[in-house]
């Protein structure tokens, strides 16, 4: 009974699985049946290659759209990439072969997301960076500037201005307070004016003398400047102490070698030309001897003796004239280049060269904006050039030999 139990079950078991594959064979091929009527169905009428949309303003994609495809816009959103009313992406992709009436959905773009900037002017740096940040805003370029309104560190400008509409996360260009400008002046040159009117001109410029040296100088009246400490055209803060070197005319003067170190002594020589009309050529080393040097000896005498170079010249016993040897070494000149400013006015150039002489302006005139200067300055050991422009000293450059 038992045996013919399970023999029974089996065979169920047997049948409903022949059963259950037929079903599935029945419903894949119903599956493909239905697939390819419905492929049939949506493909009859041709195909249609979908064209490039990004990039380009709605308008022109409505106009070059082929008569097939429907174009929708899918959605609208912020984008840097792309100007207002333009494509930013489609679906289905370019160059999808779809059927006609096929629809394309589009990404438009609505222009760069914009912000009020806000009102910086007169602002801490800490206070700055949280309203940039607020704005969805970041901090650009620095400039300095002094200013007698706006205490430092605060914001004297900026760029773009304040509630002009502006893009986020963009930068914004930042104008900082130096505060006062320091009140700096050019000293100018005392040399050959007499002491107390130097002291009067020093009083009325805000500038205080200090010690005053002197040291003979044949060359100027007694009591008259001979320079300054600071040197000429130095840029002094009003207060500054300024020392003068005065001539003491034919006195000794008070002034050791190492008070003197402190001065630039100026020569005195203004507008002077360039050098090479300054120097005149080399002369030619000459030595002169007596028409007895050349004379022939007597019988019995002996021939005469010249003897030169530090002995005493004696011909036959007896002083010969002769000149003495003069070396004149030539000049030799170094041509500096100098690039003017830029700017919009043309200015004043000075090249001032400083000697253990002293000081000469080498050069003087007015040049254009980025106009090159050339100027020829005498190669003097441990000498030096100062620059200016509009008599503000720009630039200092050593003349090595």
């Amino acid at each position: 009974m038992t045996r013919k139990k399970s023999d029974s079950c089996l065979s169920i078991l047997i049948k409903m699985t022949i059963l259950m594959s037929i079903l599935l064979a029945v419903l894949v091929g119903g599956v493909y049946f239905a697939y390819n009527k419905l492929n049939e169905f949506f493909n009859r009428g041709g195909t249609v290659i979908v064209p490039d949309f990004r990039g380009k303003h709605i308008v022109e994609v409505m106009k070059s759209k082929p008569a097939g495809l429907e174009v929708v816009r899918r959605d609208e959103k912020f984008d840097d990439q792309h100007v207002k009313d333009h494509v930013i992406a489609q679906f289905p992709e370019p160059g999808a072969v779809v059927k006609p009436g096929k629809q394309v959905l589009l990404s438009i773009s609505l222009g760069l997301q914009k912000v009020n900037v806000p009102d910086l002017v007169g602002n801490s740096m800490r206070e700055v960076d949280v309203a940039l940040m607020n704005a969805q805003l970041a901090g650009g370029d620095r400039a300095y500037i002094f200013s007698d309104k706006i205490a430092p560190d605060r914001i004297v400008g900026q760029s773009p201005l304040p509630s002009e509409e502006y893009g986020v996360n963009k930068d914004v260009d930042l104008l900082i307070s130096l505060g006062r400008r320091p009140e700096y002046l050019t000293l100018p040159n005392l040399s050959g004016v007499a002491l107390d009117d130097a002291k009067n001109r020093l009083k009325a410029w805000g500038l205080n003398f200090g010690r005053i040296y002197s040291k003979p100088d044949s060359n100027r009246q007694k009591f008259q400047i001979i320079s300054t400490s600071p040197a000429p055209y130095s840029q002094l803060r009003r207060g500054e102490v300024v020392s003068l070197l005065v001539s003491s005319g034919s006195d000794d003067g008070t002034a050791t070698i190492a008070d003197l170190k402190k001065f630039e002594i100026y020569s005195g020589i203004e507008n002077v030309k360039p050098a090479e009309a300054r120097f005149a050529p080399p002369a030619v080393i000459t030595s002169q001897v007596s028409a007895a040097a050349s004379a022939q000896p007597a019988v019995g005498q002996a021939p005469p003796r010249v003897i030169v170079a530090g002995e005493e010249n004696v011909v036959a016993g007896q002083p010969v004239d002769r000149t003495p040897v003069k070396i004149s070494a030539p000049v030799v000149d170094r041509e500096m280049s100098f690039v003017m400013p830029d700017g919009f006015m043309p200015k004043e150039v000075k090249f001032i060269h400083i000697t253990a002489e002293g000081r000469q302006q080498v050069y003087a005139g007015a040049h254009k904006p980025l106009e090159l200067v050339k100027v020829k300055v005498p190669v003097v050991p441990n000498s030096k050039v100062q620059i200016y422009i509009n008599d503000v000293p720009v630039e200092e450059r050593r003349v090595e030999p």
